[in-house]
C-alpha cells in the first residue's frame, strides 16, 4: 500500500483546522453552556437548600409553639382546676359556717324559750302558792296585835340615829298603822312617842290585802310586818332561784 505524504500531511492539516473549528466554535460554547447549566443548577440546589432549612427552621418553630401551647393549656387547666377546687372549699366553709350560726341561732332561741317557759310556769306556780297560801291565812286569821308588837319592838331596837332619822323632822311625828282589821292606836302610840323619843301623831287605816299583819307608814320609810309583804318576798325569792337554775 502506498501513502502519499502529502495527502496524509494535508489530511493532518485539514483534522487539526477542524479540531481548531470545533474548539472555538463548539466546544467552548457547549462547555459555557454546560457550565451555566452546572451554575443555574447550584443556584437552585443551594436556594432549595436554604428553602429545607426555612422549613426546618418553621418546623422547629411550630414544634416548638405547639408545645408551649401544650404547656399553657395544662398550665391553665391546673389553675382553673386549683381555682374551682379553692373557691368549692371555700362555698363549702362558708355553708357548714352558715349551718353552724344557725344551729347556734336555733338552740339559744330554744333555750330562750325553755328558759321564758320554765320562768313562766315557775312564776305561776309561785304566784298560784301565794295565793294559796294566802287563802289558807286569811281562812286561818292572824292577830294583827302580834304582828304590830313586833314592828314597835323592830323600832326599838333601832339604833338612836336611826331612830331619829326614822322620825324625820317634824313634830308630832306623822305615823299611819294599816292593819287587817281596826286595831286601838293609842297604846301603840304611846309606846312608838316612847321608842321614838317625841310625840306621835297616829292614823289608823285598814287593808285587807294585808292578810294579816301591820304596816308603819312613816315620813320617809314604811315597815312591814305582814304575811302580804312575806308572801311577796318568797314569790320574788322563788322567782330568783327559777332564773339563776335556767340561765344555769
Amino acid at each position: 500500500m502506498h501513502v502519499d505524504g502529502w495527502t496524509l500531511l494535508l489530511q493532518a492539516v485539514n483534522f487539526l483546522i477542524l479540531v481548531w473549528l470545533l474548539r472555538h466554535f463548539l466546544y467552548r460554547p457547549v462547555l459555557a453552556v454546560i457550565a451555566e447549566r452546572q451554575a443555574a443548577t447550584e443556584r437552585v440546589r443551594t436556594q432549595a437548600e436554604a428553602i429545607r432549612q426555612e422549613a426546618d427552621g418553621m418546623r422547629h418553630g411550630l414544634e416548638d409553639a405547639r408545645a408551649g401551647l401544650a404547656a399553657e393549656r395544662d398550665r391553665l387547666l391546673a389553675a382553673a382546676r386549683a381555682a374551682a377546687e379553692a373557691e368549692r372549699a371555700a362555698l363549702l366553709d362558708g355553708a357548714r359556717a352558715e349551718a353552724d350560726r344557725l344551729l347556734a341561732d336555733a338552740r339559744a332561741r330554744l333555750e330562750e324559750e325553755r328558759r321564758q317557759a320554765l320562768a313562766a310556769l315557775h312564776g305561776q306556780a309561785a304566784a298560784l302558792g301565794t295565793d294559796l297560801a294566802g287563802r289558807l291565812l286569811r281562812a286561818a286569821g292572824g292577830d294583827d296585835g302580834r304582828f304590830l308588837d313586833a314592828a314597835c319592838r323592830s323600832v326599838e331596837d333601832l339604833p338612836e340615829a336611826q331612830r331619829h332619822a326614822l322620825a324625820g323632822g317634824e313634830t308630832p311625828v306623822p305615823v299611819r298603822l294599816v292593819t287587817v282589821t281596826p286595831l286601838d292606836p293609842a297604846p301603840w302610840r304611846e309606846r312608838l312617842a316612847a321608842a321614838l323619843g317625841r310625840p306621835v301623831a297616829l292614823e289608823a287605816a285598814e287593808d285587807p290585802g294585808l292578810i294579816a299583819g301591820v304596816e308603819l307608814h312613816f315620813p320617809h320609810t314604811v315597815l312591814r310586818h305582814s304575811w302580804k309583804q312575806a308572801l311577796a318576798e318568797a314569790t320574788e325569792e322563788l322567782t330568783r332561784d327559777d332564773d339563776a337554775h335556767a340561765s344555769a
